[in-house]
């Protein structure tokens, strides 16, 4: 930036000191942020691809809407999520998509609707004889203005109607989607998931 705002060159030693300086003088303030979000009641994780020295590396994240930790890994597995040492740690409702990597921790599991509603927004293009793709979003989207419309008005969670009301349509949806799709043949060796335990996951798709 100096470079080209200013025509001063940097060279790399000097770069690389500021760095060291820099991490020196954030330490507890990192170190803060990491405690405080271990101990937040909820937080959302996810990792995303990035460049590093040219190889692909994957930058791991635990957020909530105020606090952010970072932390790139070369590997994208148990292994890397593990050193990244906060999820062990964690005990709230951690907010991930559907990879089984982040179910290994021992806290609540609530799957993203950011990431639903991508899948269902796909399903919906693509299979235009599938409406309760379509009903799922309309729903998802409904419940989360209706939590943004509570918390405006200084609510700690849905009146009970509309709790009722959102669980019931979003059962309905499910029956829909399952009469018109026949279940996948079971591989053998692999257990599968009844429709009894969608309850569990309906619990956490539904925003509080």
């Amino acid at each position: 930036m100096l470079n080209e705002l200013a025509g001063l060159g940097i060279s790399p030693g000097t770069l690389q000191r500021t760095v060291r300086v820099a991490v020196t003088c954030l330490e507890a303030s990192v170190n803060a942020i990491r405690r405080a979000l271990i101990t937040a009641p909820v937080a959302h994780a996810d990792e995303t691809g990035r460049c590093v020295n040219g190889n692909l590396y994957w930058l791991h994240v635990l957020s909530t809407n105020r606090l952010t930790a970072y932390f790139p890994h070369p590997k994208r597995d148990a292994e890397d999520l593990d050193a990244f040492g906060l999820l062990t740690l964690f005990a709230g409702i951690l907010v991930h998509d559907h990879w089984p990597a982040y179910q290994r921790y021992q806290c609540w599991h609530a799957f993203c609707n950011a990431h639903h509603l991508r899948e269902l927004t796909a399903i919906a293009e693509r299979f235009p004889s599938q409406p309760w793709a379509t009903d799922m979003i309309a729903l998802l989207c409904q419940a989360n203005a209706l939590v943004s419309e509570a918390q405006v008005q200084g609510l700690k969670a849905l009146p009970t109607g509309n709790v009722e009301h959102l669980r019931t349509r979003y059962d309905t949806i499910l029956t829909e989607a399952e009469a018109g799709n026949s279940p996948r043949p079971c591989c053998p060796g692999r257990s599968t998931r009844k429709r009894g335990s969608v309850s569990d996951e309906r619990s956490a798709t539904i925003p509080e």
